[in-house]
């Protein structure tokens, strides 16, 4: 009888391990990010998840907002008729923009107030209203002439502080802007860092939303940047610092 020989099966080649691994590592991620999307929480450390719990509660509305500044400034104080203002200002300017999440963008706005509000305490009625119109200046057509006008001039102070400036002739480039920026938040007042790490906390927290390569930008920016301001402000350092380790590790970034 004519012998019977077994075909050896070929081994894959290298380039198709590491697609067929780069594959399982995309699949696990993206598991990974749609599991995590189901629970906000997953992205802050335990320590800090009481703190902020109010952020995830879908009781959050504008009068639940009003009641904490009631708390704060009588209803017929010029204080809590400014801060108002500032809310249903930066609700009526994002009123049609929508984060990467599909959430309204006034929502980052207000959850970026409740944390200078609830976790700070902040009791300060112009930096409020400044927390809630901080991209008024970088995503509208409102200017800090425009703001100073409708609000003062110390609003509109601190929200030009924390606002990026545009591409031009000066600045031709992303990375133009970026640097002019970072040096810009490199002398801002105290108040204004305050304002940028409320609005830099809850970012993070929501980061999962955006593609790797937003993300990545952001992870790059907050180590390099935004820590630095935090450690010379000794304003929420651990809070970021771990946030961010959190995002850092889950994202394999």
């Amino acid at each position: 009888m004519p012998s019977t020989t077994t075909k050896s099966k070929e081994k894959p080649s290298r380039a198709v391990r590491r697609q067929a691994a780069h594959t399982r590592r995309v699949v696990r991620s993206v598991a990974r990010r749609y599991l995590q999307s189901k629970d906000p929480r997953a992205h802050i450390p335990h320590w800090l998840r009481p703190k902020l719990e109010f952020l995830h509660s879908h009781k959050e509305n504008k009068e639940l907002f009003f009641e904490r500044i009631a708390e704060i400034f009588p209803k017929s104080d010029a204080r809590y008729k400014l801060i108002e203002h500032a809310y249903d200002t930066a609700k009526k300017a994002f009123r049609l923009r929508k984060r990467d999440d599909g959430t309204r963008y006034f929502e980052h706005l207000r959850a970026a107030a409740l944390i200078g509000i609830v976790y700070l305490r902040l009791r300060d009625a112009n930096l409020i209203a400044a927390i809630l119109l901080h991209d008024i200046i970088e995503d509208t057509p409102w200017t800090r002439d425009r703001l100073a006008h409708e609000f003062n001039e110390d609003v509109a102070d601190l929200v030009w502080w924390v606002s990026k400036p545009e591409i031009s002739k000066v600045l031709p480039t992303k990375e133009d802007v970026d640097r002019k920026y970072h040096r810009q938040l490199r002398n801002a007042p105290r108040r204004a860092i305050i304002i940028k790490m409320c609005d830099r906390l809850h970012n993070l927290i929501t980061l999962w939303s955006q593609k790797i390569e937003k993300m990545r930008d952001k992870v790059v920016e907050t180590r390099d940047h935004i820590i630095p301001l935090a450690e010379e402000h000794q304003l929420m350092i651990h809070e970021i610092e771990d946030v961010l380790r959190m995002v850092e590790k889950r994202y394999d970034i």
